[in-house]
């Protein structure tokens, strides 16, 4: 590193500093303004900034890695289950979380249940939201920020960390959620945009891109769609079914998904706000590292060095004075833009959920915007504890992330909204037993060394057993309860007496929205298949393949949105 990729990484470390303090003023308003930016969201923030947060500093090491390590075949992995749920919250999940007018998912918990027992479990859910799942991915983002640039900067983890957290923490404290979300916006451009300049000097300084393909002895790395390798029967079966109940899990269309959709000016710029997400997550910002994949193929062969160190030490080697500067400052951006909406997000739990209501109740607005900045901070440091003292082995890391730790909750996903049944006593068995069931099952008793499908359908069946056995053993909500609900969310599935409590013409509209919503998920659906398996066939230079894929995707897209224009949704933005 020399004064000139210093001087790249202050000038970055300014710009993100400014946008932060340029929202600090209509952040410290009250409540709804710092974790819901006064629902004033326009679906491109909530595009952009949605996608910087899934990209995180791992991003680069991560998607590499799997190029690197599994060929074209790697990103399949998450690109199987993100194809599905991310069309389905697109036209399903985005729109209930704002029509719920809530400020976070844990408050879903006295929405969709009543009695004393929701309302104590909605203290204990912001907990557990807080410190389970935010503290753990902020925990796993980070351990992949040491992995990315460690190598390049020889720094100690300790060091990268506390650097890197510091800045994160100033304006995710000084802006709230709008500091956080046009801060991302500038930071997945950043990130993006150093990587894609990136790409020309390797390829020229390896000879070119038909000799780094010659170089690539290995014939089944350029195979460019499933079966194949680890790809089994049974492990696609498990990933379609995760893609399929993932919508609504805490790391996929909830949590610090739904606090986008909640934060939107109404339901369409939340529902074209994930659309247009959904294109940017699987491709756009994948093709830099595909390349980047192929070309550690290439110039590290025989898996020369560690898959997660494949990215940095293509750095290390080719990037001149300023380029790496470049490429070091879009690692922490995307660190940064991962890591301020995941501490926003976990403090909305303890300010909104538990702190107002069972600690301090009657303070000032200006109160609980401070008390919200405490929590960020808190929680924050508890995650650098938990990312330098456990996350190790980047892969079973990737894997639990992505696709296990969620696995025992799926079945909420649609049990939620589709099924009246559902009790709180349901949703407690599947959030209090979910995550550490699900670290025991991956680490504890090590099936992050068996194939995957083996964990993962182990997970998702007991989780069905559980929430459903609790749930038929206790007794149902109070009708009044599950009525307002149906009345606010207007869901579709098993909503039997409850639902013919509303007037004949309102539940003939719900069906008709049922019906066109199952038709438009199965275009976005067979869109985001149609992009991925483009992409992957275009490296793979298997033209024919490729141009067939290319014309499904041209296809669904232009069905896609006729359907959407016919129905005004672009007109209301």
């Amino acid at each position: 590193m020399t004064w000139l990729d210093w001087t790249v990484m202050v000038v970055y470390a300014l710009m993100a500093l400014a946008i932060g303090a340029y929202f600090t003023r209509r952040a410290g308003r009250n409540l709804e303004s710092y974790f819901v930016g006064s629902r004033s969201l326009p679906w491109w923030a909530i595009g952009f900034s949605t996608v910087a947060t899934f990209t995180s500093a791992g991003s680069s090491s991560a998607f590499t890695m799997l190029v690197y390590s599994g060929g074209l075949l790697g990103n399949w992995w998450w690109w199987i289950p993100w194809m599905i749920w991310m069309p389905l919250v697109a036209v399903i999940w985005s729109k209930f979380w704002r029509r719920l007018k809530i400020v976070s998912t844990a408050e879903f918990v006295e929405v969709r249940y009543g009695g004393r027992a929701a309302s104590i479990f909605r203290s204990v859910a912001a907990v557990y939201f807080s410190f389970g799942w935010a503290v753990v991915l902020m925990a796993y983002v980070t351990g992949w920020l040491t992995k990315s640039v460690g190598p390049i900067l020889g720094w100690r983890n300790s060091s990268i960390i506390i650097f890197a957290a510091s800045l994160t923490l100033i304006y995710t404290l000084l802006g709230g959620l709008l500091g956080a979300v046009y801060s991302e916006v500038f930071q997945f451009a950043f990130f993006l945009i150093a990587n894609v300049l990136f790409i020309p000097l390797v390829v020229h300084r390896l000879g070119g891109l038909g000799h780094i393909y010659a170089a690539i002895k290995t014939p089944s790395f350029f195979q460019a769609t499933p079966p194949g390798d680890g790809f089994t029967g049974l492990t696609l079966v498990a990933l379609v079914l995760q893609g399929l109940f993932f919508a609504a899990s805490p790391a996929a269309g909830e949590g610090f998904t739904a606090q986008k959709f909640m934060s939107a000016r109404n339901e369409f710029h939340a529902q074209v706000g994930q659309l247009f997400n959904a294109f940017l997550s699987l491709v756009v910002r994948v093709v830099p590292f595909i390349f980047l994949g192929i070309v550690a193929a290439a110039a590290f062969p025989d898996h020369g060095v560690p898959g997660d160190r494949a990215w940095a030490m293509l750095v290390h080697r080719f990037a001149f004075p300023g380029l790496k500067g470049l490429l070091v400052a879009g690692e922490f951006a995307a660190y940064q833009s991962a890591v301020s909406t995941e501490m926003n997000w976990g403090a909305s739990y303890l300010i909104n959920d538990l702190y107002r209501r069972q600690i301090k109740p009657h303070a000032s607005d200006r109160h609980y915007v401070w008390a919200g900045r405490v929590a960020t901070l808190g929680l924050l440091m508890v995650a650098l504890l938990v990312a330098h003292f456990l996350v190790k082995g980047m892969m079973a890391w990737f894997l639990f992330i992505n696709n296990v730790m969620i696995a025992f909750i799926l079945p909420l996903a649609w049990l939620r909204f589709f099924w009246w049944r559902l009790n709180i006593w349901g949703e407690i068995a599947a959030l209090v037993g979910g995550l550490p069931l699900s670290y025991l099952i991956w680490f504890v008793w090590g099936f992050a060394h068996k194939p995957f499908w083996e964990g993962f359908l182990l997970l998702f069946g007991l989780g069905w057993v559980v929430i459903v056995t609790v749930t038929l053993l206790t007794a149902p909500e109070a009708r009044q309860t599950l009525a307002e609900f149906y009345r606010r969310c207007q869901p579709p599935g098993f909503w039997g007496e409850i639902a013919r409590q509303l007037p004949a013409e309102q539940r003939r509209a719900v069906r008709a929205e049922t019906w066109n919503d199952l038709i438009e998920c199965a275009l976005g659906i067979s869109f985001c298949t149609a992009s991925v398996a483009a992409t992957a066939n275009l490296f793979g230079r298997h033209w024919l393949p490729a141009t067939l894929w290319l014309l499904a995707m041209a296809i669904t897209f232009g069905l896609f949105w006729k359907r959407w224009s016919d129905r005004g949704v672009f007109r209301r933005l």
